[in-house]
């Protein structure tokens, strides 16, 4: 095999004769986190978000008061940070953030009529 095709270490395993693919990520064993979410501005009509892995895992809140903010702790590498935010028919304009144990993980912002922001924290991210 030629040099050029040798795995660098970013493919992990995905090129012929590299090691094992595997990511940390994906770790059955991994432990829970804080996940802090955050939304502000004005005009928001639903906000969802996730607190745990499947579909199960999500809350919505209608009609919030902003600024808005809860804090969930999740568990396993299956669950995965996501703020969704819908503004009204009216429009606005919003910003929210995903914290995970203390650190920034993902920020977003969305204006207008019906505007929606959606942030998804990649699973172990360096936050």
């Amino acid at each position: 095999m030629s040099d050029r095709w040798k795995d660098p270490g970013v493919l992990r395993g995905a090129v012929s004769g590299a090691e094992a693919f595997s990511l940390p990520a994906a770790d059955a064993t991994a432990g829970s986190f804080e996940v802090e979410y955050v939304v502000t501005g004005v005009g928001v009509s639903e906000i969802s978000y996730a607190t745990g892995p499947g579909d199960a895992g999500e809350v919505v809140v209608e009609g919030p008061r902003l600024p808005w903010r809860t804090t969930v702790r999740m568990t396993g590498a299956e669950a995965v940070p996501v703020l969704s935010v819908m503004l009204s028919e009216d429009g606005g304009r919003i910003e929210s953030v995903i914290r995970v144990d203390g650190l920034e993980a993902m920020r977003s912002t969305a204006s207008g009529a019906s505007g929606t922001s959606v942030c998804v924290a990649e699973p172990g991210g360096a936050w």
